[in-house]
C-alpha cells in the first residue's frame, strides 16, 4: 500500500495524537490537523490530503457540518468518521451527509487498517 496523506480533526489532542501516530505506523503521511470543522473546511482546501479523518462533535461547527461542506467543494474526498461507541444515530446522520468510512473511539491500529483497506480499495 503506498503512502497516503491525512488531515486529522479532532477536538481532543488525545485523539489527535493517537491516531497520527498510528496512520504513521502504518506507514503515512499526517500533513495537518484542525481542532474543528471551521478550521478543517480551510485546510481541506489548502492541504488536499488523500484522506481526512473527522470527528463528529467539536467546536465551532460539527465534523457533519464540514463533511458536507467539504464534499460539496471536493465530491470524491475520502471521510472517515471518528465517533464514540452508542452514537448509532449520529452515523446515519454521517452516511446523510456523505461520510462512507467510520471507526469507533477508543481507536485501535488494527480498526484503523481494516478501514484504510476498504478506503484505498475503493480508490
Amino acid at each position: 500500500m503506498r503512502q497516503r496523506s491525512f488531515l486529522i480533526v479532532d477536538d481532543s489532542p488525545a485523539v489527535l495524537k493517537r491516531l497520527g501516530q498510528i496512520l504513521e505506523s502504518l506507514g503515512h503521511l499526517v500533513v495537518g490537523s484542525a481542532g474543528n470543522g471551521l478550521e478543517a473546511i480551510a485546510k481541506a482546501r489548502d492541504l488536499r490530503p488523500d484522506v481526512i479523518t473527522m470527528d463528529i462533535q467539536m467546536p465551532e461547527m460539527s465534523g457533519l457540518e464540514a463533511t458536507r461542506h467539504i464534499l460539496s467543494e471536493q465530491p470524491d474526498q475520502p471521510i472517515i468518521i471518528i465517533t464514540a461507541h452508542g452514537q448509532e444515530s449520529t452515523v446515519v446522520d454521517a452516511i446523510a451527509a456523505g461520510a462512507k468510512y467510520f471507526i469507533c473511539k477508543p481507536i485501535e491500529r488494527e480498526q484503523v487498517a481494516e478501514v484504510l483497506n476498504k478506503v484505498f480499495r475503493d480508490d
